[in-house]
C-alpha cells in the first residue's frame, strides 16, 4: 500500500513539474520558457533571447539599464547616443537629450515674468491669465496686448468686481447674473412682483406684496399668495369674520352680534359663553 501511494505522489510531482514548462532535466522547447527566454536544448537550459536581458549588465551599456517588464535594454532617462533615441522635441548632444531650438524642458528656459514651460507641448507659452495674442486666452476672454493679460470681453466676468453691484459672477458661463431678488427685466422677478429698473430689485405689482409693510396697519402680508390679508379679529368684509360676528369695516374689527357671545363677560350674571356655539347659557 505505501508503495502504491509513493507512486501516486512521484506521478503528481511529474505533472507539477511539466505544468510549469520544467522538466527534471530542463526544457526541451521554447514554449517551456519565458517569452523573453529560448531553450538551449544542448544543455536543456532556458537561455536569453538575443537583444533581451535579466540585469542591467546584460546591456553592457552605462546609458542604458534593463527593464524588468519587458526585458529590454532601455536608455536611462535623458540618455541617448543618437538624435533618433529621443523624444521628437529633443536632440542628443553628449550622450544627452536636450531641447531642440523653440522648444524647452523647463521653466528656465522661458520669459520669468510672463512664460512656463508648457508639458503637452514643451513649448514656453504665456503662463495662465497672461496672452500675446487672443488665441493664448479662453473663449470668453480677449488679449489686452500692452498688459500682456487675458481678460473677460464685455458683457463677461471672472469675479463679482466686474459685474454690477447686484450681480454676481457665474463662475461656469463667466456671465454677469443677477443676485436672488434683484433683476435686469421682469424675466427675472416671479410673477406677483416686477423689475425696477430704476433699482435694479424687484418689487411688488398692484395688488401684491412682499412685505407687512405693504399693507394697512390691521393686514399682513400672505407670504404664499402675496397678498395683503386681514390679521386675525380684523376684517374688510363680513367673510373675514365668523358667523357669529360682523365686521365693523371702518375700524376693519370683527365684533360679536347682539345675541351672541365671545367671552363669559358678554352674557349676564349666572350664565357662561360656550365658545363653541358662541351663545350664553
Amino acid at each position: 500500500m505505501k508503495a502504491i501511494y509513493l507512486v501516486l505522489a512521484l506521478a503528481l510531482f511529474a505533472v507539477l513539474l511539466v505544468g510549469t514548462g520544467c522538466t527534471s532535466t530542463g526544457c526541451t522547447t521554447d514554449k517551456q520558457c519565458k517569452d523573453w527566454q529560448s531553450c538551449d536544448t544542448d544543455k536543456k537550459t532556458c537561455v536569453l533571447r538575443p537583444g533581451y536581458c535579466n540585469t542591467d549588465t546584460e546591456c553592457n551599456d552605462t546609458l542604458r539599464y534593463c527593464n524588468t517588464t519587458n526585458h529590454l535594454c532601455m536608455y536611462k532617462a535623458g540618455k541617448c547616443r543618437i538624435t533618433g533615441d529621443c523624444p521628437s522635441w529633443q536632440v542628443c548632444i553628449s550622450e544627452n537629450c536636450t531641447a531642440k531650438p523653440g522648444f524647452c524642458d523647463s521653466d528656465a528656459v522661458c520669459n520669468p515674468q510672463s512664460e512656463w514651460c508648457q508639458p503637452q507641448v514643451h513649448m514656453c507659452k504665456p503662463r495662465p491669465g497672461l496672452c500675446n495674442n487672443n488665441y493664448d486666452c479662453q473663449g470668453w476672454q480677449t488679449c489686452d496686448v500692452l498688459a500682456s493679460k487675458c481678460v473677460p470681453m464685455d458683457g463677461r466676468c471672472d469675479s463679482d468686481y466686474q459685474c454690477a453691484q447686484w450681480q454676481t459672477c457665474n463662475a461656469t458661463t463667466n456671465y454677469c447674473k443677477s443676485k436672488p431678488g434683484f433683476c435686469k427685466n421682469d424675466l427675472e422677478c416671479e410673477n406677483w412682483s416686477r423689475c425696477d429698473e430704476s433699482l435694479n430689485k424687484c418689487v411688488a405689482r398692484n395688488g401684491f406684496c412682499a412685505a407687512d409693510s405693504e399693507c394697512a396697519g390691521w393686514e399682513l402680508c400672505d407670504p404664499n399668495a402675496h397678498v395683503c390679508t386681514a390679521k386675525r379679529d380684523y376684517c374688510n368684509s363680513y367673510a373675514d369674520c365668523g358667523t357669529w360676528q360682523y365686521c365693523d369695516t371702518l375700524a376693519h374689527k370683527c365684533n360679536t352680534k347682539v345675541g351672541n357671545c365671545a367671552t363669559d363677560a358678554d352674557c349676564a350674571s349666572g350664565e357662561a359663553c360656550d365658545e363653541k356655539l358662541h351663545v350664553c347659557k
